[in-house]
């Protein structure tokens, strides 16, 4: 079992969900973790990550708050995580575009 990231990510109908965020060896993929199902998102489909309140809209169908985070990927799918404060969603924000970034080049 690898170390991994735990926060919530928010599920269709606004609830949020225990998950566990780990990146695979290679730094291709963020693994997802929740209810014992593990998702991968590979990095390079992610087209923006946007912090905080997003209105709700096709994209995202639910009202989020300062502490989500959603990740938009390239089919236009979004994940959306939330996080305990400001500081750790921003911390979270920047290493995920860093990541991006990196993979994009």
């Amino acid at each position: 079992q690898r170390p991994g990231y735990c926060t919530q990510v928010v599920i269709g109908d606004g609830g949020k969900e225990p998950c566990k965020l780990t990146l695979t060896p290679n730094l291709m993929f963020l693994q997802l973790e929740a209810s014992g199902v593990t998702h991968d998102i590979p990095l390079r489909n992610v087209k923006d990550i946007c912090p905080g309140k997003l209105q709700s809209s096709k994209l995202v169908p639910i009202e989020l708050d300062d502490l989500c985070d959603t990740l938009v990927l390239r089919n236009n799918e979004c994940v959306t995580f939330r996080l305990s404060s400001i500081k750790e969603r921003d911390e979270f924000t920047k290493c995920l575009k860093v990541l991006a970034l990196a993979l994009d080049q």
